[in-house]
């Protein structure tokens, strides 16, 4: 099975602040395979890394952007979605679009705490991102409940790691 056939997600979020790596493993704890922020590139990376070491797809954050925004990559480097943040007076918006920049999901929620829905486009909740989901400290659960594609979600759930992760540096 791919890293993305997958419908429930275990995230270990400790290695991200050690090594600047996402360990995915599914809900018996077992490795998917992992996000890897790539060191000395022009722009900030996130690479997907199945558990046989093969690129499975990539997050790169937009350099010249007025907000934070990122696109995503399939592994055969085809951008497949944009993945978008609008900073607003009460909170931060994050939205999906499709190549096309058609706006295909939406997230609510907290997304400081690691609780919140990503939701399609006629608001049906497709995924679900929260520490409750597994009660293991360091970790968050990522449940896809509609039929999303993995891929993107697992990518602005990256997405959202990178920028909280920017900002805590600041």
């Amino acid at each position: 099975m791919s890293m993305f056939d997958y419908k429930t997600y275990l995230i270990d979020e400790k290695m991200l602040s050690m090594r600047n790596t996402l360990v995915i493993k599914d809900e018996k704890n077992r490795e998917l395979g992992k996000a890897v922020k790539k060191f000395l590139a022009l722009q900030e990376e996130v690479e997907f890394i199945d558990s046989q070491g093969k690129k499975v797809g990539a997050v790169k954050r937009k350099m010249v952007a007025a907000t934070p925004a990122f696109e995503v990559y399939d592994q055969s480097k085809k951008r497949v979605a944009n993945i978008k943040k609008k900073i607003i007076a009460i909170g931060d918006d994050w939205w999906v679009e499709d190549s096309k920049g058609k706006k295909v999901l939406n997230v609510d929620g907290n997304i400081l705490d690691l609780e919140y829905k990503i939701k399609d486009k006629l608001g049906r909740e497709v995924a679900m991102v929260s520490r409750k989901l597994f009660p293991i400290r360091d970790h968050y659960g990522v449940k896809i409940v509609g039929d999303a594609d993995p891929l993107l979600v697992l990518a602005t759930v990256v997405s959202i790691n990178m920028e909280k992760e920017r900002k805590e540096k600041t």
